[in-house]
């Protein structure tokens, strides 16, 4: 089980290069006219649920806002929120042929390992949608293009649930359930429920593997051990918000997502039947 990315430990060395010397390089790019709004942070809002809607990905908002991915917001604190076009999140064709779904700007302490990770992607996929040659020389402050995963998660099987990264998967039953326990919450609590990421449902076993070796390399969040997590089976998400989680409290166990298996971990919740 895995909760939202936490901060990176800073253990890694940072490479100091000047914002105007990567300009030069072609590293980066200088921002487009503004035609986005500023949103104060409210109690309880999170980076993901503030980005989801809105229509943009976690990592597009916080690239824009030159923030890593799993910065913790702080109630009263503004947010620029990019139109969609400005923050790229459309799909766009790249050089080695693979489609783009947003940015990611390297925070410190980051591996390209940890950022494929979390976005669902092989290292071998984002070093090549980013021209790198070697996947151990990562510049802190860089944007990475972050491309399409190459749909290693098979869906066979399983059932679809909504997530504003487009379909993710549980096991039949419980995407039954949590679908029909997501239009009651939309009814009666005007609160939707989806996971807070793209391997926030099921994972293979092989993703849970790299959530298990970030975690024991100390950049990860809590991760267990592959082949012992119930997202192996597709029986748990983890949601983007308290508020969600406050709703499967109330009404989950209608549903058999009352389960309780991580009673630290407010994101986590599981289906039992």
């Amino acid at each position: 089980m895995a909760p939202p990315r936490r901060d990176p430990l800073a253990k890694f060395p940072r490479i100091a290069v000047g914002f105007s010397a990567l300009l030069a390089a072609g590293l980066v790019t200088a921002p487009a006219a503004l035609a986005s709004t500023t949103h104060v942070v409210q109690p309880s809002e999170t980076l993901s649920g503030i980005a989801a809607a809105n229509g943009l990905t976690t990592e597009s908002l916080a690239a824009w806002n030159g923030l890593a991915a799993d910065h913790l917001v702080i109630s009263g604190s503004s947010i620029i929120v990019p139109t969609v076009e400005e923050a790229g999140t459309g799909s766009a064709a790249l050089s080695d042929g693979s489609v783009s779904v947003g940015n990611h700007v390297v925070a410190d302490g980051e591996t390209l390992g940890s950022i494929a990770a979390a976005n669902a992607v092989s290292v071998d996929e984002l070093a090549a949608a980013n021209g790198i040659a070697d996947p151990n020389l990562l510049i802190e402050g860089v944007s990475l293009t972050i491309p399409a995963s190459s749909g290693t998660t098979s869906s066979s099987g399983l059932g679809a649930i909504w997530s504003p990264w487009g379909d993710l998967y549980l096991d039949p039953a419980a995407a039954l359930a949590w679908n029909s326990m997501r239009d009651r919450s939309l009814a009666d609590y005007g609160v939707d429920l989806y996971p807070q990421g793209t391997l926030s449902a099921y994972r293979t076993y092989e993703q849970q593997a790299e959530l298990y070796d970030l975690f024991l390399s100390g950049v990860g969040a809590p991760a267990s051990p592959p082949g012992s997590s119930s997202h192996e089976l597709g029986l748990s998400v983890d949601v983007a918000t308290e508020e969600m989680r406050y709703v499967v409290d109330q009404i989950g166990w209608e549903y058999g997502w009352g389960k309780l298996e991580a009673p630290d971990e407010w994101w986590h919740v599981s289906y039992g039947g």
